[in-house]
């Protein structure tokens, strides 16, 4: 992968919501079988976590 300037980086408020679940992580920290489980109805500061 490689590194942006960070004079390139544009950051922006999200809009949609999208609730993903996955079955385990690669080595190099990709989600392994993700599945969309859907948009969120209230889009709120919902909580991520990583399962060891």
């Amino acid at each position: 992968m490689r590194m942006l300037h960070p004079k390139s980086v544009i950051w922006l408020q999200p809009k949609l919501v999208v609730e993903i679940e996955c079955r385990a992580w690669t080595g190099d920290r990709k989600l392994r079988y993700a599945s969309c489980k859907g948009l969120r109805e209230v889009q709120d500061n919902a909580t991520v976590y990583e399962l060891d």
